[in-house]
């Protein structure tokens, strides 16, 4: 009984959460099939601009990803309305981008995914790994329709323009 009882009362402060204004989540460990978050020095460093253009703009520009390179992404949302930083496989962007359509002001804080307003700026660190191909998107709903990605092969030199519909 007082399992039923605490469940719904669990129940019922996780929907008044989702129900109120912005949610904010943050994974401890992030796992995927494109790599793992970085740890220790990275590699390299690659500065990104997030833009209202709904582009990502690289510098220096991210044209290939080694099979077990470290990056260290400085990110910084040079436009006038927030925009999110996610890196995944297709599936994983897929996934996010229905849960962030049913909650559009989700914040993220995670070790592959950083929401940012105007201004602001963050960092992530992340090791790639695997044979699938990298996106780097921007699921708040309408950017990534809107051209806010860039997909990569790891151990690619050229962006592979693979889509992800």
């Amino acid at each position: 009984m007082k399992f039923v009882t605490k469940a719904i009362i669990l129940g019922l402060f996780s929907s008044s959460l989702m129900a109120g204004g912005t949610t904010s989540h943050s994974h401890e460990a992030t796992i995927s099939s494109v790599g793992a978050p970085g740890k220790g020095m990275p590699d390299r460093q690659v500065s990104v601009s997030m833009q209202d253009s709904m582009r990502y703009v690289f510098e220096p520009g991210l044209e290939f990803i080694k099979q077990g390179e470290t990056i260290e992404f400085l990110i910084v949302n040079d436009g006038k309305i927030k925009h999110e930083f996610s890196i995944g496989n297709a599936e994983e962007q897929k996934k996010h981008a229905k849960m962030m359509q049913m909650m559009p002001d989700m914040d993220h804080k995670d070790p592959n995914a950083v929401s940012l307003q105007p201004g602001e700026s963050a960092s992530l660190s992340w090791k790639f790994m695997g044979k699938e191909t990298v996106v780097f998107a921007c699921n708040i709903p309408g950017h990534f329709e809107a051209g806010m990605k860039r997909v990569l092969a790891i151990g690619s030199e050229h962006d592979n323009g693979l889509a992800m519909n």
